[in-house]
C-alpha cells in the first residue's frame, strides 16, 4: 500500500514528545483536551468533546457503519492527601496503579485547583544518607515518602496557605529519544496518541477515500479502569494501547502487538484475524501475543454486553507504568496496520 511508505517514525516521535510534556493524570485532564481542539482545528479536522473530556476526531461519511480506534491520553499521577507544615512535606496517593518504587527521587508538580503550580520531589523522609543510616533497609511506599516542595515560605506562611488536599500531582515524563527508542513515562498511552495525531493529517490529506466512517476516540479516564462504555451502534472498536513487553509475552519494541486475550477476555476473533491477515500481506512486523494482567479501553465495552466487536492492538512498550519505552520501529508498525485496516 503505497501510503504506508510515508509513515515516518520521527514525525510520530514529535506529536509523542508534545504529549507526554503535557500534565493529564486522571481527572486533571483540561490541558492535553484543549491541546487535541486546538490540533483538530488547526489541521481542519471534525472533531466533539464528550463530557467527560474526552475528544473526538471524525473522518469520512459519518452516515455509514465504521470504526472507532481508540486510545487514551490519561496518565500515572497522583493526588495530595495531606500537607505537613511542621515538616513542609506533603503526601499523596496514586492516580493509576504502580508502586512507589517507580517514582523515588522523581520530580513532581503539584497542579492547585486555584492554578498554581509548585515543584516538588519524591523521597523518604529523612532522606540524607549521611544522617540516615537505615535508608538501605527502607521499605518504599506512600506511608514513608513524601514530597518535598520548592517553596521559599515566608514570615508567617505555611506550606498548606498553598497546597490543599485533593489537588492533583502530575510526573515529569523524562522524555529522551535515543538511537530510534523513545524513553518516557507516560506512553502508556501517548504513545498510541501521538500515532493517531500524526494519522489524521494523512487521513485528512485522503479522506475523499474513504468509505465509511473513521473516528479516533482520544479516552480520559482509562487508568482508573472507565473506559469506554459506548459506542455508535454497529461500529467496529479497535484498542490502541502499549503492548506488552517482558517475560512471559512475546511482543517487542520493533513491532506491533496483536492482543489475543488480555485479563477482561478474549477479544473478537473475526476482527483479531482481520488485522493479523493484514500485517502478514502488507509485511508488517507483528506478535499475537497474550496480556494476563491487562485491561483496555475496550473492557468496560466488553463488560457492558454491547454488540461491538472489539479488537486490541498497540506497540511495544517495556517497563510499564515506570520509565518507559518503545522503538521508532514499533511505532511505524501500529502506525501501519492502523492505516491499512482504514483504507483496506
Amino acid at each position: 500500500m503505497k501510503l504506508l511508505k510515508e509513515i515516518k517514525g520521527n514525525k510520530i516521535v514529535e506529536k509523542i514528545e508534545k504529549l507526554v510534556k503535557i500534565p493529564s493524570p486522571t481527572g486533571f485532564t483540561g490541558k492535553v483536551r484543549d491541546f487535541l481542539v486546538e490540533n483538530a482545528e488547526k489541521n481542519g479536522i471534525s472533531y466533539r468533546v464528550s463530557k467527560k473530556g474526552a475528544v473526538v476526531y471524525s473522518f469520512g461519511p459519518q452516515d455509514k457503519e465504521g470504526t472507532f480506534f481508540a486510545a487514551h491520553v490519561d496518565a500515572l499521577g497522583a493526588i495530595v492527601t495531606a500537607v505537613d507544615d511542621s515538616s513542609e512535606r506533603v503526601k499523596i496517593t496514586t492516580v493509576g496503579g504502580y508502586p512507589a518504587l517507580y517514582i523515588i527521587g522523581e520530580i513532581c508538580t503539584v497542579h492547585t485547583r486555584k492554578g498554581a503550580e509548585f515543584v516538588g520531589t519524591f523521597l523518604p523522609e529523612n532522606p540524607a544518607v549521611h544522617v540516615n543510616s537505615k535508608l538501605k533497609e527502607m521499605v518504599p511506599d506512600f506511608d514513608n515518602c513524601s514530597l518535598r516542595i520548592d517553596l521559599t515560605l515566608k514570615n508567617g506562611e505555611k506550606l498548606s496557605d498553598f497546597i490543599s488536599v485533593g489537588d492533583f500531582v502530575s510526573l515529569d515524563c523524562g522524555f529522551r529519544y535515543v538511537d530510534g527508542y523513545v524513553n518516557s513515562r507516560h506512553l502508556d498511552d501517548k504513545a498510541s496518541a501521538g500515532i493517531f495525531l500524526y494519522l489524521s493529517e494523512i487521513i485528512k490529506k485522503n479522506e475523499n477515500k474513504l468509505k465509511s466512517k473513521i473516528s479516533f476516540f482520544f479516552n480520559v479516564t482509562e487508568e482508573t479502569g472507565q473506559g469506554i462504555a459506548a459506542t455508535p451502534q454497529g461500529d467496529d472498536l479497535i484498542v490502541v494501547d502499549m503492548g506488552v513487553v517482558g517475560k512471559g509475552t512475546t511482543g517487542s519494541e520493533k513491532c506491533v502487538s496483536i492482543c489475543a486475550k488480555d485479563s477482561s477476555g478474549p477479544y473478537n476473533y473475526d476482527l483479531t484475524n482481520e488485522l493479523i491477515d493484514l500485517a502478514e500481506k502488507n509485511g508488517i512486523p507483528f506478535k499475537t501475543d497474550i496480556f494476563p494482567f491487562y485491561g483496555s479501553d475496550g473492557s468496560a465495552l466488553l463488560r457492558s454486553c454491547s454488540d461491538t466487536r472489539v479488537a486490541l492492538i498497540g506497540q511495544g512498550v517495556n517497563a510499564s507504568h515506570g520509565y518507559e519505552r518503545t522503538h521508532a520501529d514499533g511505532l511505524v508498525a501500529t502506525a501501519s496496520l492502523i492505516l491499512a485496516y482504514i483504507f483496506r
